[in-house]
């Protein structure tokens, strides 16, 4: 296939059907666009292009030589967006389980409106994972907003993974974190202890949090948990009734 080259497909980390699928969807919407005729494509030992004339008529076969240069660049450059879209849509899919879990993260960059962007590790069944994350202003504490150093590594909470469009021309997956939602202080407690059913009722980023839990939670973990938000933890055991 003249117009792709293979290293393309085999790059996409697609399976063949779904990358045969982008660029014929890439083509015929290009071509669709560009000569203002409905068009087919077939994709597989070679590319086959219809087109078919408004109104009636038998369908007309396109090559590759028939299309000029800045066109067949401009199809080149639309199946990689496709090609790109389909493979940012399923680690999408695959990351989407990371959604309301916590992780540690070494800030690696802050952005000149105080963003942070966060190197995250993250266990993922026999491996590790190193993914990329942002925590924007708002969803940090206001005592920690302008405080934060290169290399410090913090935990997050991971509020939202979503495939997002980068400048109109790129997708990626984009890891939303937060280190002022009231999940955080239970997530952390309930790791590091191993206690499940832990529940936070009220939180105040950097002043305090409300934590109820079903049994006692060990004192070094709560003021592990409280140093690393900088907050103080009011823990209470929930009472049963016999």
């Amino acid at each position: 296939m003249v117009i792709l080259p293979a290293e393309m497909l085999s790059e996409s980390g697609l399976a063949m059907s779904e990358a045969m699928d982008a660029v014929e969807v890439a083509i015929t919407r290009t071509l669709t666009s560009a000569i203002n005729t409905n068009i087919s494509v077939k994709v597989d030992d070679n590319l086959e292009i219809l087109a078919y004339p408004i109104g009636s008529g038998e369908p007309i076969k396109i090559s590759l030589d028939s299309i000029n240069r800045k066109l067949r660049r401009h199809l080149l450059h639309q199946v990689e967006l496709e090609l790109q879209c389909r493979r940012t849509l399923n680690e999408a899919d695959r990351l989407k389980a990371l959604r309301g879990v916590s992780a540690s993260g070494e800030i690696t960059r802050i952005d000149a409106d105080g963003a942070l962007f966060v190197s995250l590790e993250i266990a993922d069944c026999y491996r590790r994972l190193i993914l990329a994350g942002i925590c924007p202003p708002r969803f940090q504490p206001f005592h920690e907003r302008g405080h934060y150093t290169y290399g410090s590594v913090k935990e997050f909470y991971i509020s939202s993974v979503v495939p997002v469009i980068v400048n109109r021309r790129s997708t990626k997956v984009r890891i939303l974190l937060s280190r002022t939602s009231r999940e955080l202080p239970r997530l952390l407690l309930q790791e590091r202890s191993r206690v499940s059913g832990i529940r936070c009722l009220k939180r105040i980023p950097g002043a305090y949090s409300c934590i109820m839990t079903p049994s006692r939670i060990p004192k070094d973990v709560i003021n592990s948990v409280g140093k690393e938000l900088e907050e103080h933890l009011h823990v209470s055991i929930l009472k049963t009734s016999r």
